[in-house]
């Protein structure tokens, strides 16, 4: 019985190294503030990082043996000083200091993997002159985000925006869809139907360098928001129609990936945000489109629409 025992257990031992382990650990919502001061004129960054390690660390997983780690709270130290020490005007500038100093200075690590988020002030104008140092935000302010993998041969940069409101008043239809027994919704845009609807959307945008753009990371950012937006309104005085929000957002990553070559894929994500015609004929009033009742995309059931476009030579 003893021999068998011992056999089990040996057994159970080699089914247990038999396992693929994948360990990676780091620092999360860690929240980086900092000030760059410019004579009297300041400008800040508002940011909160997530930092994940990879490469020869197992053995605090296997053995409980801690000599590989580096402790999340050094980690976090870094991510503090790495700001001090270095001046940068951006997530990805910031974020490949950061990672290339952990690279550097612990040669058992292999990969750096960072999820940053800056949330977005505005210069505060007094007279309609910007204040050198006071700053306006939103309890929900729009952020700007960057996710990147940083290895000793090779390095990965998305770039993108959160939790931009864009809503076009009229020029949108949704029609021509399949119809079955549980259809409710009636068509818009489409003959004898009413001519258009609102579109609105809560957009996050994400977009995949394949390499690091010459005008810099903060020029070519702005620059692919401006397209993005444009595409999504058309000229100012006419507009463009949308057939429906998944032409939309085609569109959309289409004219980046048209206009910047350095750009290898465009990630959107845009849920419905619905605005009803509200039903004033009830009370004899006549509401042709005018007055709506609005709705909130993150606790109401709307459409989610996800779009991804690359280029075909993107190596992803």
């Amino acid at each position: 019985q003893e021999g068998g025992s011992e056999r089990g257990l040996v057994a159970q031992e080699e089914k247990e190294m038999s396992y693929v382990l994948k360990p990676t650990y780091g620092k999360q919502s860690v929240p980086v503030f900092k000030i760059e001061k410019l004579g009297d004129k300041h400008t800040i960054i508002d940011m909160v990082v997530k930092i994940m390690l990879e490469g020869e660390i197992k053995d605090s997983w296997l053995t409980g043996e801690n000599h590989q780690i580096v402790p999340t709270e050094t980690q976090k130290n870094t991510c503090y000083a790495l700001a001090l020490q270095n001046d940068f005007d951006c997530l990805e500038t910031y974020g490949l200091a950061l990672a290339r100093d952990m690279l550097a200075r612990h040669s058992h690590l292999q990969t750096v993997n960072l999820d940053m988020l800056e949330r977005v002030w505005s210069r505060v104008e007094v007279q309609g002159k910007p204040h050198n140092h006071v700053f306006s935000s939103s309890a929900n302010p729009i952020k700007r985000s960057c996710t990147m993998t940083v290895s000793r041969d090779s390095v990965k940069v998305s770039s993108g925006m959160k939790d931009i409101k864009l809503l076009k008043t009229t020029k949108s239809g949704f029609a021509g869809y399949i119809e079955d027994q549980y259809t409710n919704l009636k068509p818009v845009g489409a003959p004898g139907t009413s001519p258009d609807r609102i579109l609105a959307t809560e957009l996050e945008a994400s977009w995949t360098y394949n390499k690091i753009p010459s005008v810099g990371f903060k020029n070519r950012n702005e620059a692919i928001f401006q397209r993005l937006v444009e595409t999504f309104s058309g000229p100012a005085d006419t507009g463009v129609f949308s057939k429906s929000l998944q032409e939309t957002a085609y569109k959309m990553a289409v004219s980046v990936l048209r206009s910047f070559e350095d750009v290898d894929e465009v990630s959107l994500i845009t849920p419905n945000i619905h605005n009803y015609t509200y039903p004033l004929s009830q009370f004899g009033l006549n509401n042709d489109n005018v007055v709506f009742q609005s709705t909130d995309c993150h606790s109401t059931a709307s459409g989610r629409i996800e779009t991804v476009v690359r280029r075909p030579s993107a190596r992803l």
